[in-house]
């Protein structure tokens, strides 16, 4: 298919899907496929069954002789199983563009092992330039672009914020119990905590160490420990950024959409956050909306989890305990969104 590097930085409707080698593979999409598009990973939804891969040179050489431009993104970052498809989804509003999970970004959080602070290496910078130029596109131009991350996005979010400063940006967390309860309640869920701090290099963060021999509940107390530092770093030096308590986004679902669609310019009013709130969105799994959801049981099954990993609890604690005051925790996360901030242990 004919293609030019033009139409590639200009055309919202070429979507990057995924780097692919050395070529980088784009879907066609319209708003309305975007919207329908829950996750922008191989669950996807183009609106034409065509893919374009393209040489990734000839990109990253017109990407270097016209220069990088800031796309004014706002991300929520999180360090997952804390309603981010949700709050994502509620924001989802006429108008905006709201992109989920985006692969290839994730792609750059993978290869760059991004647990540790700072700004990314030299060679992986030109990646990351251009997984946010793509991200930039608008079918509306100087309309509000949201991008919800995952695990390996957030952990670029130092890195994001010193290519697109000044962009609000709101970072979702749990205190470190909840936390632990959200990703060890059951084996899926534990595999995927292992499978991930492997791909993202947790290991490489200071204030981890080595992963090696570490219980799959220290992992989660690892990761934990690191992202809540990266958002306390975050908070210091980025005074559009937000926190906000996952368990308060659930609580008060209203409050929190009208707070974030303020922060994100996403227009929408409390009347319309109400008839979200109480629709089916609240009412369906966030990642699968075929499948309902009662909200109550999310606390109820938070108590049972809570019994049977007391054991797994203490070990997490115990390794945080160990590491609070030489990593410099806080006791609690600033700026919150809407409601308080909640105790971090």
């Amino acid at each position: 298919m004919h293609w030019d590097v033009a139409s590639i930085f200009d055309d919202p409707s070429w979507m990057l899907l995924r780097f692919d080698g050395e070529f980088a593979e784009f879907v066609f999409m319209t708003r309305e496929a975007c919207r329908e598009s829950i996750f922008f990973d191989h669950r996807v939804r183009p609106a034409r069954d065509q893919t374009l891969r393209v040489p990734i040179d000839p990109i990253f050489e017109h990407l270097d002789r016209v220069g990088f431009a800031p796309p004014r993104i706002h991300f929520v970052h999180h360090f997952a199983q804390s309603g981010s498809t949700l709050l994502a989804r509620a924001l989802d509003h006429p108008g905006n563009l709201v992109i989920r999970e985006p692969l290839h970004l994730r792609q750059v959080g993978v290869w760059a092992g991004a647990a540790t602070a700072g700004l990314l290496p030299a060679q992986m910078r030109p990646l990351l330039q251009f997984s946010l130029a793509m991200l930039g596109k608008r079918f509306e131009p100087g309309s509000p672009l949201i991008v919800k991350g995952n695990v390996p996005i957030s952990q670029l979010a130092d890195a994001i914020a010193d290519l697109d400063p000044g962009q609000p940006a709101i970072l979702l967390y749990y205190g470190l119990e909840d936390y632990c309860l959200a990703v060890l309640r059951t084996p899926n869920h534990q595999q995927w905590l292992a499978n991930v701090v492997e791909e993202i290099g947790l290991g490489g963060d200071e204030a981890v160490g080595q992963l090696a021999g570490l219980s799959l509940a220290e992992k989660a107390a690892a990761l934990w420990l690191s992202m809540i530092r990266r958002f306390d770093r975050l908070l210091q030096a980025q005074p559009a950024t937000r926190s906000l308590d996952a368990n308060f986004f659930f609580d008060h679902p209203e409050e929190t959409i009208v707070a974030a669609s303020r922060l994100f310019d996403a227009g929408i009013g409390p009347g319309e956050a109400l008839e979200i709130a109480r629709g089916p969105l609240f009412s369906t799994y966030s990642k699968d909306p075929a499948v309902p959801y009662d909200p109550a049981l999310r606390i109820e099954r938070r108590e049972e989890a809570r019994k049977s990993l007391a054991t797994e609890l203490l070990e997490a604690r115990k390794w945080v305990d160990r590491r609070a005051t030489a990593s410099g925790l806080p006791a609690r996360l600033e700026r919150p969104l809407t409601g308080p901030s909640a105790d971090l242990l």
